[in-house]
């Protein structure tokens, strides 16, 4: 945000207005017509209203559109005004629309087995991530949650399995790691849970998050089976 005089002005960086146009392929995030250079980002919530200049309160609108969506007169009510959380609920459908070709398939799970066909001692656990696309590189972050009867003990590794590293993934590549569950969760015969949500962030910088899901382990077996809804 800039002051002039006594009138604030807002505007986002030159890197935030790039990538709002690449998420969307310079298509109006509200109407979905293309627009060329007929484009401008604008601010969800003005700056006078309190809005700021991060890019979650950016949107890529077409002349008639940012016309429109600024005109709405609160003294005067006529319609349905386009509230805050609809626009960016509709710019999130453009951006997925315009940017899903550079989302690979992307295979990921907990498992106790080793390339080899043996299995790994508990509680030493596997997991593995794979790009199985010949598309585009993307970078995926992982965080694992282990849960011991439904309680949280956190993530194994704060790095790799807590989101403070980003895996690199080329095409048809993949990745093998492990990670120890905790000493309590390990001695104990109660449900033993891991969850994984992972996000993958395409070459235009922008995230896409997956579902969560999760695996239980099965103690006699020493192996997981998978839960497909999340973890509770």
């Amino acid at each position: 945000m800039r002051t002039t005089g006594d009138i604030m002005t807002g505007d986002f960086s030159k890197d935030d207005k790039i990538k709002a146009l690449l998420w969307c392929n310079r298509h109006c995030c509200l109407c979905g017509k293309a627009c060329g250079s007929n484009i401008e980002v604008h601010h969800i919530v003005p700056i006078e209203q309190g809005g700021s200049d991060d890019i979650d309160n950016a949107i890529p609108l077409c002349f008639d559109c940012h016309k429109e969506v600024g005109s709405y007169n609160e003294k005067h009510p006529i319609g349905s005004k386009y509230r805050a959380e609809e626009l960016k609920v509709r710019r999130e459908q453009i951006y997925e629309e315009q940017t899903r070709h550079l989302v690979p398939a992307v295979y990921y799970g907990v498992t106790q087995q080793l390339p080899d066909g043996s299995k790994r001692q508990f509680p030493d656990v596997g997991f593995y991530l794979r790009h199985h696309g010949d598309s585009l590189p993307v970078k995926v972050k992982v965080i694992l949650d282990i849960l011991l009867a439904g309680r949280s003990l956190g993530h194994p590794d704060a790095e790799y399995y807590g989101g403070g590293k980003l895996w690199h993934l080329n095409p048809r590549f993949g990745h093998m790691g492990h990670f120890a569950i905790p000493k309590e969760a390990a001695e104990s015969t109660e449900r033993l849970d891991v969850k994984a949500s992972v996000t993958i962030i395409d070459q235009y910088y922008r995230e896409h998050k997956l579902l969560p899901v999760g695996w239980v382990y099965m103690r006699k077996e020493n192996d997981w089976y998978f839960e497909p809804s999340e973890p509770e």
